[in-house]
């Protein structure tokens, strides 16, 4: 069983996905952890983001975050270009996980889910909302102002139409423990619904 949680910046996505993972017979991953994998060992990835963003964006370790950060942050032809090189190694390293792993249930946070099309290719997938007033300030709290919040999100849906494309949606309006209880429901409703017969989708 696959699933897959999507959300705005700073809706608590993460957490709901490490509060998944807790449950037995599950196992995750993150879009962004593999992006920041390809960054650093991908030699492939790291060649081409370095001819088409330059030497400066190479650091010790592979690419430099904060460098090719600085490059694409506000130039939405830079952007696309990067995510050009990455979202297709991404896609085959996410399936290829999802492959190898034999536990009962994969659960994959990918932000870009729908921008990306890839919501029928998992049995679930999931929105997680927030209240905008929490989530603005879940985002200053990362260092992240409303005017930097608005660029990022130029290129993706609103936490509205995720929601609306989304199989189920989660609502964050609680503590973290209520985040937790939520995470456990939807643990068990998968548990029911994988022995029943028929698209789940």
């Amino acid at each position: 069983m696959t699933v897959a949680v999507t959300g705005p910046l700073a809706s608590g996505k993460s957490t709901f996905v490490r509060f998944l993972g807790e449950l037995p017979g599950a196992e995750t991953a993150s879009a962004d952890e593999i992006v920041h994998h390809l960054l650093k060992n991908d030699e492939s990835a790291i060649s081409r983001i370095v001819e088409r963003f330059g030497e400066d964006v190479r650091g010790e370790s592979g690419i430099d975050r904060k460098a090719l950060g600085h490059k694409v942050f506000g130039d939405a032809e830079a952007l696309r270009d990067l995510e050009e090189i990455l979202h297709p190694l991404v896609r085959v390293e996410t399936d290829r996980r999802i492959e190898a792993s034999d536990a009962d249930v994969f659960v994959v946070e990918i932000p870009l889910l729908f921008e990306a099309e890839r919501g029928d290719d998992f049995d679930y997938t999931v929105a997680v909302v927030v209240p905008e007033e929490r989530r603005l300030a879940w985002a200053e709290e990362r260092g992240v102002d409303e005017a930097a919040l608005g660029a990022i999100e130029t290129r993706q849906l609103s936490g509205e139409e995720k929601a609306h494309l989304a199989y189920l949606v989660v609502q964050n309006d609680g503590d973290l423990d209520k985040l937790k209880e939520r995470a456990a429901e939807l643990g068990r409703r998968i548990s029911r619904e994988r022995g029943q017969d028929g698209d789940l989708r």
